[in-house]
């Protein structure tokens, strides 16, 4: 694989793991009025961005590729995963519902059911669900090794996750999804997006780019807004519990590719801007922004709580909301825009510290 980083699909990581802080934070500003709505395709935009650097020859290397992966994916998911277990199980003690004490299940098989268990790192569920994607997804291809057309390949693994993505969800709606089922279900959700973006470099993305970008920005919004109003406007959706879906089963998939492309070109459009740098740079950390960006939050709490109460013992610091919501946040005199300072707490310091370590490339 070449190494020069691929700017584009660096600068639509940035955005796509700010518009996570965004909505852990409750800030709508850039769902484009609701009709992007973050959780309709923010976690789907990782996948597309996977599986567009996947690389076709790792097929003949199967077992250094899950190695690598594990190395780079799940050894420091472990390593943050045993510091927040500890710091979880003091906090459980004091109170806070949503930390679990540390024990085996919650260390290690959690992760695979969920990744909630310790609180301050649930963002991170993500990360083994991405491993069990791309081993998934590398161990099909090996069996599909007979085909020699890599666009007849790229083109069947999109339709038949497609499709099953598509049964998952209908089999979700209708109340079959629950429990253990969960952990293959959201793994079904989210391969079809993977796939997706290895079909778009290797098919769909030279005849993409020839579209004029007010053209294709243009196209994505009329498909979301149709998607929109079938789904009476709730394209909103929960990959790691597999809830609420609304309008039909493929709609989540059609809000996912919209929304994807919809920001891939304003990555275009951004790339070599100031912005575009910024973000290009946030894309290169969402890792550890993903990982730390909501004990940032929690940390800011602290503070504010201790500060309220030696500066303003009269300010409205809910403790019992701070103890029992991990999304809690505190808006100083009731301001809204306070919720700026965890924003740039997240998505500029976690970069600045995370500045100390080897820049990685694609």
């Amino acid at each position: 694989m070449s190494g020069v980083r691929n700017k584009r699909m660096g600068v639509l990581t940035g955005i796509a793991i700010l518009l996570v802080v965004l909505g852990h934070l409750d800030m709508n500003e850039l769902s484009v009025f609701g009709l992007f709505p973050y959780y309709g395709f923010h976690v789907q935009v990782f996948l597309f961005v996977s599986g567009y650097f996947y690389d076709d020859r790792d097929e003949g290397h199967v077992g250094q590729y899950v190695l690598r992966k594990a190395k780079r994916l799940l050894l420091p998911y472990f390593v943050c995963g045993l510091i927040y277990g500890l710091i979880s199980t003091v906090l459980s003690g004091q109170g806070f519902a949503y930390c679990q004490p540390f024990s085996a299940f919650n260390y290690l098989v959690d992760p695979w059911l969920g990744g909630h268990a310790f609180g301050l790192n649930f963002a991170a569920w993500f990360i083994p669900a991405l491993f069990a994607v791309e081993v998934i997804n590398v161990l099909a291809r090996k069996l599909l090794g007979f085909i020699r057309s890599i666009a007849v390949k790229d083109v069947l693994a999109f339709a038949v996750t497609l499709l099953l993505g598509i049964v998952t969800v209908y089999l979700a709606k209708t109340g079959h999804v629950w429990g253990y089922y969960k952990t293959p279900g959201r793994i079904l959700i989210m391969l079809p997006m993977f796939e997706f973006g290895r079909l778009y470099k290797t098919v769909l993305e030279r005849h993409e780019k020839r579209l004029p970008a007010a053209a294709a920005l243009g196209i994505a919004a009329l498909v979301q807004f149709i998607a929109y109003l079938s789904a009476h406007g709730s394209l909103n959706y929960s990959i790691v519990w597999c809830t609420s879906f609304a309008g039909a089963p493929f709609i989540p998939f059609v809000t996912a590719i919209c929304g994807t492309w919809w920001w891939l070109r304003v990555s275009d459009l951004l790339r070599d801007t100031g912005i575009g740098s910024r973000l290009d740079r946030l894309g290169e950390c969402s890792y550890h922004v993903c990982m730390h960006h909501v004990a940032v939050f929690w940390l800011i709490n602290l503070v504010t709580m201790y500060v309220c109460g030696l500066v303003r013992p009269e300010a409205a610091f809910d403790l019992m909301e701070y103890k029992t919501n991990v999304n809690y946040v505190y808006q100083v005199m009731g301001l809204y825009a306070w919720r700026m300072v965890y924003l740039i707490a997240a998505v500029v310091g976690i970069p600045l510290v995370c500045s100390i370590f080897p820049r990685r490339r694609n």
